[in-house]
C-alpha cells in the first residue's frame, strides 16, 4: 500500500526510481518544473498515477517493464507517456489531456494499451527511432478515443502502431 506524493519540485525528475521492483498503489505528481515522472531499469507496477502540470514529460520509462492499471495525465508540457530504450509498457485505462504528444513509444519499446483517452494535443499517438543504437517501437491499442488533435499517428518506417477500436 505504498504512496507517493509530490508537488512543485524544481529537479530535472520530480520522481526518479531506478533499479526497482515494486508496486505503488498511488502516485500523484503535481507541479513539475521537468520531467514528473521517471522509472528507469526497473520493474514496477502501478494502481493509480496522477500528474498534473509537468513541464515536460509526465511519464518517462526507460530499460525496463511497467504496468499501470489507472492514469490520470494533464497539461504535459511534452509527452503524457514516454516510453523508450527497450522497455514495456501494459496500460490498463489511460486519460491524457492538453499534451504536445499523448503516446510516444522508440527506441525498441513495447506498448500495450487496453483502453486510452487522449484529448487536446498535437499528436495523439508517435512510434520512432529516436537513438542510431536502437531499432523502431509498437504502440498495440485495444481501444482509443482521442479528440480535438492536430496530428493522429506520427510514426517512421521502422515502427508500427496498431489499433483495434477507434
Amino acid at each position: 500500500d505504498i504512496k507517493l506524493k509530490s508537488s512543485n519540485m524544481i529537479c530535472e525528475d520530480s520522481v526518479n526510481i531506478k533499479n526497482s521492483i515494486g508496486t505503488f498503489n498511488k502516485i500523484d505528481i503535481q507541479d513539475s518544473f521537468y520531467d514528473a515522472l521517471d522509472l528507469d531499469f526497473s520493474k514496477i507496477k502501478i494502481n493509480n498515477l496522477i500528474v498534473e502540470n509537468a513541464k515536460n514529460d509526465c511519464a518517462d520509462f526507460s530499460f525496463g517493464n511497467y504496468e499501470i492499471i489507472n492514469a490520470n495525465l494533464s497539461n504535459c508540457g511534452d509527452k503524457g507517456f514516454s516510453i523508450g530504450e527497450k522497455s514495456k509498457l501494459k496500460l490498463d485505462n489511460g486519460k491524457i489531456m492538453f499534451s504536445n504528444i499523448g503516446v510516444a513509444s522508440k527506441d525498441d519499446a513495447m506498448t500495450n494499451i487496453k483502453n486510452v483517452n487522449i484529448k487536446n494535443t498535437n499528436v495523439c499517438l508517435a512510434a520512432y527511432n529516436k537513438k542510431k543504437e536502437f531499432k523502431g517501437s509498437i504502440i498495440n491499442i485495444d481501444k482509443l478515443n482521442c479528440l480535438e488533435y492536430q496530428k493522429l499517428n506520427d510514426i517512421d518506417t521502422l515502427s508500427e502502431i496498431n489499433i483495434n477500436k477507434k
